[in-house]
């Protein structure tokens, strides 16, 4: 299977600038594993010296609370 091929999983990135800071989310993209996500972290998000990078599929979030939709469906 090519790269083009495969199915791409939305992935979220959560860093930290400095040791004991909050984790931040800094943003989302597209990648078809973890190994490409983890490269794509790495060099999409390179304008700051983080001291810590987790990516994790969006899929993987567990909810605990969500918001009610602002319109009803008819």
């Amino acid at each position: 299977m090519t790269v083009e091929a495969a199915t791409k999983h939305d992935y979220l990135l959560l860093t930290r600038i400095n040791r004991g800071d909050e984790l931040i989310h800094v943003g989302t993209f597209k990648a078809v594993n973890d190994n490409l996500a983890k490269i794509y972290a790495q060099h999409i998000y390179d304008e700051e010296d983080w001291v810590e990078m987790y990516v994790v599929k969006k899929e993987n979030l567990v909810c605990v609370r969500s918001p009610e939709p602002l319109f009803a469906k008819e």
